[in-house]
């Protein structure tokens, strides 16, 4: 081998060693792109991680607002003496409002789910019959002992007025709303038993009453004591009197009769 030769071998050898082989190559672009993958996918990471703790910030609120309405139920329900439901799906928002502004001023309307609305007949004491007329979606009615039939009556004129639009002819098959059942002193009411609930006197109509009879009271005793036989009266009489010995008893006004 010549001198010229040598030297072209040579440089030919340097030159195949300082070039990158294919296997590193592939190496180097595989790390690149595991790397560019990974910053690629850490925004999606991120919002990822962003909805979960923003669904837990919903769930904590939604859970909080549950209860708060669980605690209305409850407050509700203690401080009345009849709780009934009304169906309103085809009630429109602004008639239900209606409906509750002529409630009486005592009487309360919920709009809750039905889940809420049997988690709190639960937890207060003689309301857990409320639970038979929970179906379907209802506004509910509390009313205290003093708003009972007024409520009911506020239900049926409520009932009414929805049907005024529509001819006469069709108002007895159609039905806007309803009653879904009730309770009251620890007892389930059925829908009929709640509308004749509008006949139930008020307790000051009940009082007025009390106080009617008390008066007549003197004047029928009296003439039941004019009626009583004459030796009753005197016997009556005589024990009141006492005569002159305080021991004087029944046996001794009324003598029996001599035995045969």
């Amino acid at each position: 081998m010549n001198t010229t030769s040598f030297l072209q071998n040579h440089q030919h050898s340097c030159q195949s060693s300082m070039r990158p082989s294919t296997s590193c190559s592939s190496q180097s672009l595989s790390f690149r792109s595991s790397v560019s993958n990974v910053v690629a996918f850490r925004p999606q990471q991120q919002a990822v991680q962003r909805g979960c703790r923003q669904q837990k910030v919903e769930c904590a609120i939604s859970r909080a607002t549950k209860e708060k309405r669980v605690a209305e139920l409850e407050e509700a329900l203690r401080n009345s003496s009849v709780a009934f439901g009304v169906r309103y799906n085809k009630v429109s928002v602004k008639n239900l409002e209606a409906f509750r502004r002529s409630l009486p001023e005592s009487a309360k309307m919920i709009v809750a789910k039905n889940t809420l609305v049997s988690l709190a007949a639960d937890r207060v004491e003689g309301w857990s019959e409320l639970k038979q007329g929970i179906k379907l979606e209802n506004a509910w009615v509390f009313a205290p002992e003093d708003a009972i039939s007024t409520s009911i009556k506020a239900f049926l004129d409520f009932e009414k007025k929805l049907l005024e639009p529509i001819p006469k002819a069709d108002r007895a098959k159609t039905k806007l709303t309803d009653v879904s059942g009730g309770a009251m002193g620890g007892n389930y009411l059925t829908p009929e038993q709640v509308r004749k609930l509008e006949k139930l006197p008020t307790k000051k109509e009940l009082i007025t009453a009390i106080a009617v009879m008390v008066k007549k009271v003197p004047t029928k005793v009296a003439v039941a004591i004019k009626q009583v036989p004459t030796k009753l009266a005197y016997g009556i009489k005589a024990l009141a009197d006492g005569d002159d010995n305080k021991d004087l008893i029944v046996g001794d006004v009324f003598p029996k009769a001599p035995s045969a």
